[in-house]
């Protein structure tokens, strides 16, 4: 009976569907009566709603005015979820549960295909979920998990790119959509396979004629909102969005350089138990990279270093913005501990894993718990 148990634990198929069920009762959990917690999903939440009272998709309301600070794309996607449950909370935490749920399936999908080993990949969701910063992010109606999974959707079609170019195409796809969910910020997988790309082939991969395609439908798909609203508002949207993203509010040279440290002090408190295996394991996958010119290394440290060390520039720091690397430091973290572990190890850690996500479903699911911001109500008046 352990034999077969053991045997149903280390089935793909398996795994694959315990992830996603798993996932789902995590992050849509016990919404109906908790959708909205904070402020900032009631904004965005609000936004969803008043999009589809204007005069075109492409307008972004705030209180019946055009606000110019965040492209459409996920006002959209929370506008349809309203279609379909109507305008309530649990629909304004939808789209973020669900692109939540595929950033697990992902992570898993990425690790299995770089290195063909399930327990790893299954870790690697595993430290993705947990601790429960992405838990939390997954269960809240902001943008920082529908960017990270257009973002991490990329960074795959990228890869696969590699053997297929076809895929060259859905990366600039998916690019121009993390462009359209959070401006600037949607740019770092055309960053991230610039520099990849070059290490990889020199100008000859940056050169080829799908990948430079792929980059033109990134930049069409993801300017159009610009094009869009420039040509309906002209100097008023320039002003406006560029506010958002202006040199003196993300890089300044005022004040002490120790802000550069923001991040690392962000995950020295916010990233344990993973912390030191992780840091670890990025110096191991940066040395296997650069000396051993490893595909796959390098790959995952400039998927992991590049938006970490730009984003650090930011004196607006939040630790939500790198949620899009988090995948990679998921990836980076299993494989580092399952190469220290032995199989009979990894064969009693894999039940444990498995035991502490049901654990904590059952915790989020059928307990009057009440945890940090999803399941506890920091703004009651908001949803009024």
């Amino acid at each position: 009976m352990k034999n077969s148990l053991s045997g149903l634990f280390y089935n793909k198929t398996f795994q694959v569907f315990f992830l996603v069920c798993s996932s789902l009762l995590l992050f849509l959990g016990r919404q109906l009566d908790r959708g909205i917690t904070n402020f900032d999903d009631a904004y965005y939440g609000q936004k969803a709603k008043e999009i589809f009272s204007s005069e075109s998709l492409w307008v972004v309301l705030w209180k019946g005015n055009p606000s110019f600070d965040n492209p459409p794309l996920p006002f959209w996607l929370t506008g349809m979820a309203y279609k379909i449950f109507g305008v309530s909370g649990y629909a304004t935490v939808f789209s973020s549960a669900i692109f939540g749920v595929l950033i697990v399936y992902l992570t898993y999908s990425i690790c299995s295909y770089l290195y063909k080993d399930d327990w790893t990949s299954f870790l690697a969701a595993f430290v993705l979920i947990f601790p429960g910063m992405f838990l939390d992010s997954s269960r809240r109606g902001m943008l920082d998990i529908t960017l990270a999974f257009f973002v991490t959707a990329a960074m795959f079609c990228l890869l696969k790119g590699l053997e297929n170019r076809k895929y060259y195409l859905f990366y600039g796809l998916m690019t121009g959509c993390a462009m359209l969910t959070k401006s600037v910020l949607g740019l770092f997988p055309v960053i991230i396979g610039i520099v990849f790309l070059f290490w990889h082939g020199k100008f000859r991969k940056i050169l080829d004629p799908i990948y430079l395609l792929s980059i033109a439908l990134a930049l069409i798909v993801g300017c159009s909102w610009y094009v869009v609203n420039w040509y309906m508002f002209e100097d008023d949207f320039v002003r406006g969005h560029l506010h958002q993203i202006s040199l003196d509010q993300y890089i300044s040279s005022e004040g002490s350089l120790l802000y550069l440290f923001g991040y690392f002090k962000d995950m020295l408190r916010n990233y344990w138990p993973w912390l030191p295996f992780t840091a670890i394991g990025v110096f191991l996958f940066a040395k296997r990279g650069f000396k051993e010119r490893d595909v796959n290394s390098m790959f995952l440290f400039l998927w992991a270093s590049i938006p970490f060390v730009i984003m650090s520039t930011s004196r607006n720091q939040t630790l939500r913005y790198l949620f899009m690397v988090f995948p990679a430091l998921g990836i980076i973290t299993a494989c580092t501990i399952a190469s220290w572990l032995k199989d009979s190890q990894k064969e009693k850690a894999l039940p444990w894993m498995i035991g502490i996500v049901m654990t904590v479903v059952l915790v989020v699911n059928v307990t009057p718990i009440q945890v940090k911001v999803s399941l506890n109500q920091n703004s009651p008046n908001v949803k009024d």
